[in-house]
């Protein structure tokens, strides 16, 4: 009898080993499929949107930014030319024509935005070694539509990034469901199976920008997903402005915020 109950402890032992060594295997398979592609998580390419781009239509103007590397980027204007420009920086999957038409316009600004880098039609490959160097330029292509540097600086999601990282004294920078660290937000995503120490994407809002800038900085609520990441990244904002859109039109939530 003992040694039965000892076969069967035994036989159980052995059958979790086997389980755990299966999940641990499944385990260690997914963390290194999020390791190959991460570049892809963290730098998605926006799909070109067919509505939104047939929306403005006879509304915006078509404009290019030609790189340094020669990539051309695609991008628009709505608004009077001589108005003060407003840049807007897309989060990374968002064709930027979407941005445009759920605005229609803002009295009195000038809204000027383009695509990332294989985004919306785009050629190239996002990455982190030109995220950065790209939104420099689109910030020069944007100064070109009017000869004046922009007066005030939009990034949704991830092209918050890119608002806060610039360098000048934009007398307004706003945040729209940010994200400040893309690391966090991947983490945020896969949580336990992808965590945190593993991801090698390093591009963040630096922490002196976020403490010159805050002043300056009004953050939006806008879409209901993303509400806890919002108030948590607009929490390490010390002085900045919240407004939360609680189903306001975009275009009046934003005309609030200036």
């Amino acid at each position: 009898m003992t040694s039965k109950i000892a076969r069967f402890f035994k036989e159980s032992a052995f059958k979790l080993l086997r389980i755990a060594g299966i999940l641990l295997i499944i385990y260690i398979s997914m963390v290194f499929y999020l390791a190959l592609t991460e570049r892809r998580n963290a730098f998605p390419r926006a799909i070109y949107h067919k509505e939104a781009n047939e929306a403005i239509q006879g509304k915006a103007k078509a404009l290019v930014c030609t790189l340094d590397d020669g990539t051309v980027l695609n991008g628009f204007s709505l608004g009077n030319e001589n108005d003060p420009v407003m840049l807007y920086y897309p989060e990374a999957d968002e064709d930027a024509a979407q941005f445009l038409a759920q605005l229609d316009s803002v009295p009195g600004i000038n809204i000027v935005t383009f695509n990332y880098r294989g985004s919306a039609q785009n050629k190239g490959t996002p990455s982190e070694d030109t995220f950065e160097s790209d939104a420099r330029q689109i910030t020069e292509c944007a100064s070109q539509v009017n000869g004046k540097a922009p007066q005030a600086l939009i990034g949704r999601g991830m092209g918050a990034i890119l608002a806060v990282n610039q360098q000048s004294n934009y007398k307004q920078i706003i945040l729209i469901d940010p994200v400040l660290d893309i690391a966090d937000a991947i983490h945020e995503k896969y949580g336990f199976l992808y965590p945190k120490f593993l991801v090698r994407t390093s591009l963040k809002a630096t922490s002196d920008n976020l403490k010159n800038e805050q002043n300056n900085i009004t953050v939006i609520s806008d879409k209901k997903q993303f509400e806890n990441r919002t108030h948590l990244e607009y929490s390490k904002l010390g002085n900045a402005k919240l407004f939360v859109r609680n189903g306001e039109s975009l275009q009046k939530t934003l005309f609030l915020a200036f």
